[in-house]
């Protein structure tokens, strides 16, 4: 497809190779030159210079021919005037990213009166993940599939951990319907045997229904967040404060910036707002930063972020949920020291990524939810069985699929099974992938030819 990216910023980089790696026709716009020979010379795509709003430069990207516009510059107000031009223009779908909180009620949201094909916003799709990684403590990360039916879960295994010397075999007798879908082990991800056995170390995926999985979470360790101190007071924290702000989870938040702090006072009465930089070891100290079940440090500066939480992991802090936006970091760093890594670009590509699958194969629609894991090193997606496809009647022993590849979870009529070889696809089933074979399009690119 061709798809015309405008703004080549940290996400529009990080969609251009997302998109070249599935072999898309990219057209990057970007005003700024120096940035756009940067990232037009890694990933050998087409740019212009220019603002992705004027008439003209649209005009010379061929917008008449553009299956997917997706805007993405820092300015909403430009994406949202750029993506109306680009429909007026011949755009077959937009794809507007808009961060703006005044921006984030029911005209753009459910009304969507601008006609835009889907809208992203990176801070706000980054704080429902981290509320995710609060509800759940115990777990690296959390991810939703069918409605919230089914769930994938990471945990890193530890030295004191009940599962640690575990087999396969001894953890499905034990759990039932969860299934240990991938390990991570010494950086490398496999997809686990029954013989296999969990080690020290380990970080393991889990799926299963809702309820089962919660179950494994809570035997894990019954660790419960009833406080959590947030460090800075920027998008992310507005959107998470929306979130928790009719719980009953104590919130304490640090800003540095007075005008900063005195906005989430007004917004949120109930909030204890501090003013300080909450990076500072004594501050933390002052405001019995340990005392805290979880700490959540979303300042605009990633090693800030990166080295507070080193420090708080190292004084015990059980639950750290760390931003990090600069994927280069995350080559430096161990992220196993830290309990949760949030990436918000990373979870906004995910998201558009899902879309233009999605319209990739508009025609049968079988891809319903796509998320990344490990570093990307995973690939977990949702499909549904619908008439077109090869799988229906047959049984999973006897569906040839593609080397490292493993179906995880079916939910059928609402309940959510995890399939064994005798098991059959039907019309009208859901099934959760979980692949290390990058870029899986459609349902038949799970089999092996």
């Amino acid at each position: 497809m061709k798809i015309i990216v405008v703004g080549g910023g940290k996400v529009g980089t990080a969609l251009c190779r997302s998109l070249v790696g599935e072999n898309h026709d990219v057209v990057l716009i970007e005003q700024n030159s120096t940035v756009l020979e940067k990232v037009t010379k890694r990933y050998d795509i087409m740019g212009i210079v220019g603002n992705g709003a004027n008439y003209k430069i649209l005009e010379q990207a061929d917008i008449a021919d553009c299956d997917i516009f997706v805007a993405l510059t820092n300015q909403d107000e430009v994406n949202m005037v750029a993506a109306v031009l680009a429909k007026k223009m011949g755009a077959k779908e937009t794809v507007v990213r808009v961060r703006n909180p005044e921006y984030s009620n029911a005209y753009f949201k459910n009304k969507n009166f601008l006609d835009f094909s889907m809208l992203v916003n990176p801070e706000k799709l980054a704080a429902r993940y981290i509320a995710n990684t609060v509800e759940f403590p115990n777990a690296r990360s959390v991810e939703h599939f069918a409605n919230g039916r089914v769930m994938l879960m990471e945990f890193k295994i530890k030295p004191d951990s009940k599962l640690c010397k575990m087999s396969l075999v001894q953890f499905r007798q034990k759990f039932g319907n969860v299934l240990v879908c991938a390990i991570e082990r010494n950086n490398e991800v496999i997809i686990p045997k029954g013989d296999d056995v969990i080690k020290t170390g380990d970080i393991i995926f889990v799926t299963g229904s809702r309820v089962e999985v919660n179950l494994l979470h809570n035997f894990i360790r019954p660790q419960v967040v009833k406080s959590l101190m947030v460090i800075g007071a920027g998008k992310i924290a507005y959107y998470l404060m929306a979130i928790l702000q009719n719980t009953r989870l104590k919130v304490k938040l640090i800003e540095i910036d007075a005008k900063r702090a005195e906005f989430f006072t007004e917004a949120f009465p109930n909030l204890h707002v501090v003013l300080g930089d909450g990076t500072a070891k004594d501050l933390l100290m002052e405001e019995s930063a340990l005392s805290y079940d979880a700490v959540a440090t979303l300042t605009g500066v990633d090693e800030e972020n990166i080295v507070a939480s080193m420090y708080l992991e190292k004084m015990g802090i059980n639950k750290n949920i760390t931003k990090v936006n600069r994927t280069s970091l995350l080559e430096i760093i161990d992220s196993q020291e830290f309990s949760t890594i949030v990436t918000p670009k990373a979870i906004a590509v995910d998201s558009i990524m899902h879309f233009i699958r999605g319209r990739e194969n508009a025609q049968e629609l079988s891809l319903e939810a796509m998320h990344h894991v490990a570093n990307g090193q995973i690939e977990t997606l949702q499909f549904d069985i619908l008439d077109t496809s090869k799988m229906i009647g047959q049984q999973l022993s006897t569906i040839k699929l593609k080397k490292n590849i493993i179906i995880a979870a079916i939910i059928r009529k609402g309940k959510t099974l995890v399939p064994s070889g005798y098991d059959t696809f039907q019309l009208g089933d859901k099934i959760i992938v979980i692949s290390l074979q990058p870029n899986i399009r459609h349902i038949n690119d799970l089999l092996a030819r």
